[in-house]
């Protein structure tokens, strides 16, 4: 495990249920001068522009990376289609691929969904250069 995961994972290691809620509800805050909005996944699966959906989802999971959602994985991905979300999921050296249905759960608690389906899971990590 690499350093950068490790300080992650010391991060969030021994937060309570409410403290990790908060820490990521503070992640998700974006602060542009005295102005601040909070990050949402887009969730309608609707874009103006093909692939606006996508990156800017990916955007937003790619602020939880330091905590090593990516690691326990050969690939984890969002999809919404109507408000209906799900996360795909395949865990480093295993055969089987995982979907989990988020219908219903707020961007935090998407957020929250994914760091236990991989750093707070135990599941073994990739070995990373």
């Amino acid at each position: 495990m690499d350093t950068q995961t490790r300080n992650g994972l010391n991060a969030i290691n021994g937060l309570s249920s409410e403290e990790l809620q908060a820490f990521i509800r503070g992640r998700l805050y974006k602060f542009d001068g005295r102005e601040s909005t909070k990050l949402r996944f887009e969730m309608s699966g609707y874009e103006s522009n093909k692939g606006e959906c996508t990156v800017h989802n990916i955007n937003i999971l790619n602020l939880f990376a330091d905590l090593g959602i990516y690691d326990f994985t050969e690939y984890l991905f969002l999809d919404f289609y109507k408000g209906i979300g799900t996360i795909y999921l395949k865990y480093w050296g295993d055969i089987q691929s995982h979907e989990v249905e988020v219908s219903g759960y707020t961007t935090s608690g998407i957020i929250l969904k994914i760091l236990e389906l991989t750093t707070l899971s135990g599941k073994s990590t990739r070995r990373r250069a």
